[in-house]
């Protein structure tokens, strides 16, 4: 049996191309999504099925805006939500078994000049649980993208993160496979970069038994609120985001 889902090309509320040369920009993407059984059927979990979008944008941060915006729900569905300042903004979607997110921050040369950066954050998560109606092996195949961009000329003042992960396995922890891939800008000399391929995760299980899947994506932006000249700390990302880190590991092993 053979079952593929493609992105839906969902309308985020920011795309990459309508950002400036000055914005730090971040984007993950799930392009596709299919598993074969070699003997039998795969049949999800109902209660196992879970989904989370979380969206976070903060203007100097936050003295000139915040907002933030996040939900769950108990089954996959297609969703979207959106965060929105006057120069940060995110947004992250579901399509059936995909994930998107976007982060941008757009660079200001604004006073006074300790003003924080500009900070965005965009966060998905699916996880569900499966069965094998015969024993056999699952085979998961996942399309996935992801892109970032900053200033190349001051790369810590203005920068993206994008990470992707998928986990698989026994829900019993007899097995477990887990594949990421994370790009930072100010990796990158031009201060772009992009990275995508295809996935292939197998999970052999008994009739019966309960397997795994969880898939999870994030992507950051920070840009200087106070122009060139000035040059903020790093790891303001990291402070922004301190409070989904225990959402990135795997939460829901198992309800």
């Amino acid at each position: 049996m053979n079952h593929r889902i493609t992105s839906l090309g969902l309308a985020l509320a920011l795309t990459l191309g309508a950002a400036t040369s000055h914005a730090a920009i971040a984007r993950f993407d799930t392009t596709s999504f299919g598993y074969s059984v070699s003997s039998g059927t795969l049949a999800w979990t109902t209660d196992g099925q879970y989904q989370r979008l979380d969206t976070e944008a903060a203007s100097a941060g936050g003295t000139l805006g915040y907002d933030s915006v996040a939900n769950d729900w108990t089954n996959w569905s297609s969703q979207a939500l959106s965060a929105s300042t006057a120069y940060a903004s995110a947004s992250a979607a579901t399509g059936t078994q995909t994930l998107q997110g976007n982060a941008q921050a757009t660079r200001t040369d604004l006073l006074p000049i300790d003003l924080p950066s500009h900070i965005s954050r965009a966060y998905g998560n699916q996880a569900g649980v499966f069965s094998l109606t015969d024993d056999g092996t699952v085979t998961f195949t996942i399309g996935w993208r992801i892109e970032v961009q900053g200033d190349a000329s001051d790369p810590l003042a203005d920068y993206g993160h994008a990470f992707l992960s998928l986990r698989a396995g026994a829900y019993d922890g007899s097995s477990d496979n887990f594949l990421d891939e994370e790009l930072f800008s100010f990796d990158a000399v031009s201060g772009m970069a992009v990275a995508s391929g295809t996935w292939v995760v197998e999970v052999a299980l008994a009739a019966g038994q309960l397997g795994y899947y969880d898939l999870t994506g994030t992507a950051s932006a920070e840009a200087s609120a106070q122009g060139p000249s000035e040059v903020p700390e790093p790891g303001s990302l990291a402070l922004i985001g301190a409070g989904l880190a225990a959402l990135v590991g795997l939460r829901r092993r198992r309800a």
